[in-house]
């Protein structure tokens, strides 16, 4: 029994969790609407919708998986807009301005988090993550997965960042 308990757990220590395919399904689905649905965010996009997928190297599998996702759900198209996609490294992500939403895939307890979401607010720029250790350390959405799926919504930030929604997106919101 503890053999086949060892190898079930054996892929999970060597290579770390993954995260679930599913929720990244949706998110891909939901959080480009989030994204425009953010006034600021309509405003500032030109031609281009740029979204930036900001991973540290134990992530890079699960952004990789999202960035096919992507390919695969848009095309590059997103409504009048083409997508503009890139994965980054957190140090990396802290010289992008032109940004329309960050993907976060980071631990926690990285110590370029905080620098990063700041960064992300400075330039106004919404933060997207899959993990609600990173929502209450300063995300701004996440995914609610109960009888239905919702976007998490980070009142802590929107107050301190003047983020401005359409009323429709904060009614069906999740508050964190």
């Amino acid at each position: 029994m503890n053999k086949i308990l060892f190898l079930f757990l054996m892929p999970c220590v060597l290579w770390g969790f993954t995260y679930d395919v599913a929720v990244l399904q949706i998110g891909t689905k939901i959080f480009p609407k989030v994204a425009l649905m953010e006034q600021g965010t309509k405003e500032r996009i030109q031609s281009n919708v740029n979204f930036v997928i900001v991973a540290s190297p134990p992530y890079k599998e699960p952004a990789q998986q999202l960035l096919m996702m992507f390919e695969r759900q848009y095309g590059g198209v997103f409504g009048n807009y083409t997508i503009a996609l890139k994965i980054v490294s957190p140090k990396e992500a802290l010289e992008i301005n032109n940004s329309h939403g960050y993907f976060v895939f980071m631990d926690p307890e990285d110590t370029l988090l905080l620098p990063l979401v700041e960064h992300a607010h400075k330039s106004k720029t919404l933060t997207f993550c899959f993990d609600a250790a990173l929502l209450q350390k300063g995300c701004d959405v996440s995914l609610y997965i109960g009888r239905s799926v919702k976007p998490y919504i980070n009142l802590t930030t929107l107050k301190q960042v003047p983020f401005t929604f359409e009323y429709g997106f904060l009614k069906l919101s999740q508050p964190y």
